[in-house]
């Protein structure tokens, strides 16, 4: 009797325990791969390891949502650093920079298009973060990027 009782407890929690151990691997790896190797000195990135940190994100959704957050905020830094830059530059740069911009735009979207299309087609809701923080990575380098023409430029100011 005990040995019927342990074996269905044992397959029991080898049916219900794998998804959530694997989950658990991979979102902490996830997070050491992203944040461990990031320069914290942006407040963005310190409140998304915040709210990645917090227990009542522990989920798919609560950490889809931290990260998506975060590139919201990044978008808007975004906005500003090219607005920024814009008022820095000449007429003929202006137009370059305007180019390259649209044409950034549309290479994130077909990455983005692309890692969507990618993760959600694996199992796993697992996948959904790990797709959102595409975006993040892609939008937070381009106002780094935008926003070292600024210093270089501002330089002697």
């Amino acid at each position: 009797m005990f040995m019927r009782i342990f074996t269905s407890y044992a397959t029991a929690k080898k049916t219900t325990y794998p998804m959530k151990i694997l989950l658990t691997m991979i979102l902490t790896i996830f997070s050491v791969i992203t944040y461990g190797q990031v320069d914290s000195t942006y407040q963005i990135d310190k409140e998304l390891q915040d709210c990645l940190n917090s227990s009542e994100n522990y989920t798919t959704k609560g950490m889809t949502d931290c990260v998506s957050t975060a590139t919201e905020k990044w978008d808007t830094e975004l906005n500003k650093a090219y607005k920024e830059l814009l008022d820095l530059l000449t007429t003929e740069q202006k137009e370059k920079l305007k180019i390259a911009q649209r044409e950034w735009i549309e290479y994130r979207d077909k990455e983005i298009e692309f890692s969507n299309q990618l993760y959600y087609d694996m199992q796993g809701t697992m996948w959904i973060p790990v797709a959102a923080q595409k975006k993040l990575d892609l939008t937070r380098k381009r106002t780094i990027e935008l926003e070292s023409y600024i210093a270089n430029l501002t330089i002697d100011k």
